[in-house]
């Protein structure tokens, strides 16, 4: 006779872009370059804003998201390193406290923050 698993753990669509979201933010951190002038006048805290589509049930039995990341990066910056790093910490950020499984990080850089953007600029 078979043993059938009772119940379902069922992570909210907030709580998952929630994790995202925090993901992205510590690969920001983590990658910023260090310049040799120093960081960027103004330079604030890394800004990311995440969409997540869940699709349940998956073959973990969590679910399936695809996560839509947008960043604004200082500027000068390796692009392809940052949106790189935020990718591989948002499905390891995901895939380890939600434990669904990705389909897909996409990252989009929405602004290139230059060191004369004024502070106004930058909190946009």
């Amino acid at each position: 006779m078979k043993s059938e698993a009772r119940g379902a753990t069922r992570v909210a669509d907030r709580v998952v872009a929630k994790i995202a979201m925090q993901g992205a933010r510590e690969a920001l951190r983590a990658s910023s370059p260090a310049h040799p002038w120093g960081p960027a006048a103004g330079s604030t805290t890394p800004t990311a804003r995440v969409k997540v589509s869940v699709r349940r049930p998956g073959e973990n039995g969590f679910g399936q998201a695809q996560v839509r990341v947008s960043v604004d990066l200082d500027y000068p910056t390796q692009v392809g390193i940052q949106c790189a790093e935020v990718r591989r910490r948002v499905m390891e950020r995901v895939e380890s406290l939600a434990g669904m499984t990705i389909l897909q990080v996409a990252v989009r850089v929405e602004r290139l923050r230059g060191p004369q953007s004024s502070g106004k600029e930058r909190a946009q």
